[in-house]
């Protein structure tokens, strides 16, 4: 008697490109002012580096630091810390750390800006995620702190394996 089993490959960092929109909201404070709202709205193509473990990416998008819209790019280094424990077969979480240096952040009255920052990143096969991640702007003394929420675009479903 023979039992056919399906065992789900999971695709936690996979070879090849992935392409994450990414919306989140927090706050801004500049030194010796009050707290401000941020939005942003990201796409960030990203390539792995090492399979499984670590991948690099190009930030670009919009933000709305409390008073008028902005633009910025830059680079992004994600690294695996954790893997969760598998569920049926599949492996159902990671998480992992990120850098991120932005030094083409604009606002027309503020004009350039250069964020260096961090954060902690939860990501579920690929797929979903969220990010807690704070930044200081290098130039001025404000900080910028933020929750957001990540979507794949190229995510492919994992392989199934008789």
């Amino acid at each position: 008697m023979s039992i056919l089993t399906t065992r789900v490959i999971g695709q936690d960092i996979p070879r090849g490109t992935a392409l994450m929109v990414e919306v989140g909201q927090g706050f801004n404070r500049p030194r010796g002012g009050p707290e401000r709202y941020l939005a942003t709205a990201q796409f960030v193509p990203q390539w792995t580096l090492v399979p499984g473990r670590l991948r690099v990416g190009v930030p670009v998008g919009a933000f709305h630091p409390g008073y008028q819209l902005g633009g910025l790019a830059g680079s992004r280094l994600t690294l695996k810390v954790f893997q969760g424990p598998p569920v049926l077969l599949a492996s159902s979480f990671h998480l992992h750390i990120l850098a991120e240096y932005l030094p083409l952040v604009y606002t027309p009255t503020e004009h350039w800006r250069q964020l260096v920052g961090a954060g902690v990143g939860l990501e579920t096969s690929n797929l979903l995620g969220i990010v807690l991640k704070l930044h200081r702007d290098v130039r001025t003394p404000t900080i910028y702190g933020q929750l957001a929420l990540t979507y794949n675009l190229f995510y492919k479903s994992p392989p199934q394996t008789l």
